[in-house]
């Protein structure tokens, strides 16, 4: 049975994990043990090496002050942007720094937990395709695959290329500017990039919840298998959705409230540079496909936590109908005397639920504080 579990170990494909590692969102040994493979570095040294850097990045940030950013055309002697616009750039580039540099030392120092929560993982991923085997009519070991797969790969390999000609367009505009402030990179370009770099953490939150959801259709669709037995491995799933909320919990109200800020932020910068002698036509439509991919990440957590309840609550009803009339209160019932009781699964942080729902509260928050930054880019014009 343990090399039946070694090899299903093997098979899960870890690549989008082993990127995030690389990036420094995951600072713990993706190889199982007894395959480790080829080690070049320690997990923990992205992690440290990007935390680092983004502290660094934060003390030039506050000794140099938002002033800094500011510059001056040329030619006309004019402010290319308003202070509004000057400030709105100091914050969003704030919020860049914090939100990367928060995340990382969370996962560095709670790098314990994150390994204990990635091997129960492993082994909830293994017993449920061992279970999925038993459970079906053939002879054949099913691959440890998930019906989410492909189109996460291929989302993630978009937002790679999206991402690296946002970043590309970012430098190439700052060294073609000859009129830029030395510091600005600190507090305009190196901010953004490691902005655009952190979109990989909602994915990485993805590739589990795309698992359980896996898990939970997997549990439902198993017609050849006792009740009880898919009853046990959905409070193990329960039990790790409760380990990964504790572990990610506060990383996704700060990865979420970086989205809205980034959304926010962007569209001020569209809607105040229309029809502006100085706008480029470029970052306008970089700020545009910014706003269109950060609604995406919060429309695409949010949808997950929706799954989770929905499917949760339809395994629960499969469950019930899996009992006969006699059975039904001796076989809950004995199962809620020996503490089983069933629940729905939901991502429930300290601050809220992630699901559908937070969608019109955002929307409306979003569209209340770019009014009021156009209420003082108006005054600041006038």
């Amino acid at each position: 049975m343990s090399k039946s579990l070694s090899n299903l170990r093997l098979k899960m494909d870890t690549k989008l994990l082993v990127v995030s590692q690389l990036l420094g969102y995951f600072p713990t040994s993706i190889k199982p043990q007894g395959h480790p493979g080829l080690k070049i570095i320690s997990p923990l040294v992205p992690s440290i090496v990007f935390c680092i850097f983004g502290i660094g990045n934060t003390i030039i940030f506050i000794a140099g002050g938002k002033g800094q950013v500011h510059h001056r055309d040329s030619e006309n002697g004019i402010s290319l942007f308003s202070s509004t616009m000057y400030s709105t750039v100091y914050l969003k580039g704030l919020a860049h720094i914090f939100t990367i540099v928060f995340v990382r030392v969370t996962l560095l120092f709670g790098r314990e937990q994150l390994a204990r929560f990635y091997a129960d993982f492993t082994s909830l991923v293994e017993c449920f395709s061992l279970f999925r085997q038993s459970s079906s009519l053939t002879k054949i070991v099913p691959k440890v695959r998930n019906r989410f797969e492909t189109r996460l790969m291929m989302e993630v390999i978009l937002l790679g290329f999206f991402c690296l000609g946002f970043i590309t367009d970012l430098w190439a505009a700052y060294f073609g500017n000859p009129v830029a402030a030395t510091l600005s990179v600190f507090f305009a370009v190196i901010p953004s990039t490691l902005g655009y770099i952190h979109a990989i953490f909602p994915y990485q939150l993805v590739f589990f919840l795309n698992w359980y959801l896996e898990v939970l259709y997997g549990l439902k669709e198993s017609h050849f298998s006792l009740v009880s037995t898919r009853i046990q491995l959905y409070h193990r799933l329960s039990a790790n959705v409760t380990s990964f909320v504790r572990l990610f919990g506060t990383c996704i109200v700060i990865d979420m409230a970086h989205s809205v800020m980034r959304i926010i932020f962007c569209a001020y910068f569209v809607s105040s540079l229309v029809g502006e002698p100085t706008a480029s036509l470029r970052g306008m439509m970089s700020d545009i496909l910014t706003v269109a991919g950060y609604l995406y990440l919060i429309f695409m957590i949010c949808k997950k936590g929706s799954q989770l309840g929905i499917a949760s609550g339809e395994f629960i009803k499969s469950c019930e109908s899996g009992f006969t009339c006699g059975q039904k209160v001796f076989g809950i019932g004995q199962l809620q005397v020996s503490g089983l009781k069933l629940k729905k699964i939901w991502l429930d942080t300290d601050y809220f639920r992630v699901n559908l729902s937070l969608i019109a509260p955002i929307v409306g928050t979003m569209m209340t504080n770019l009014i009021v930054l156009m209420q003082f880019q108006k005054g600041d014009k006038a």
